[in-house]
């Protein structure tokens, strides 16, 4: 599997539809903000095989601030990560616009 041009098309998607995207190369966020659960954590593991996709949680508690949860979502085809570009522009596109 061609890990980074995967990772390039999950990075080009993000980009059009408004996520930020941190620094990193196998390893990076895409997030519009975590308030609202448009956030994850993209791991292309090379030692597994596919890459895993994390969703930012929030805490039990207040004063939790939130992190990044087991992994939901684990890419191994094209197929697989065109699926996921779909959740992303979903989650962009119907996201609640509140603020805590």
């Amino acid at each position: 599997m061609d890990f980074n041009k995967l990772i390039d098309i999950i990075k080009e998607v993000a980009n059009e539809q408004g996520y930020e995207i941190t620094d990193g190369g196998r390893k990076f966020e895409v997030y519009i903000d975590r308030y609202n659960a448009a956030s994850f954590e993209v791991w292309a593991n090379s030692s597994s095989g596919y890459i895993q996709v994390h969703q930012w949680e929030f805490g039990d508690n207040v004063e939790s601030t939130g992190k990044y949860g087991r992994g939901v979502y684990s890419l191994r085809s094209y197929s697989d990560v065109v699926h996921f570009c779909n959740i992303m522009m979903s989650s962009a596109a119907i996201r609640a616009r509140r603020r805590i």
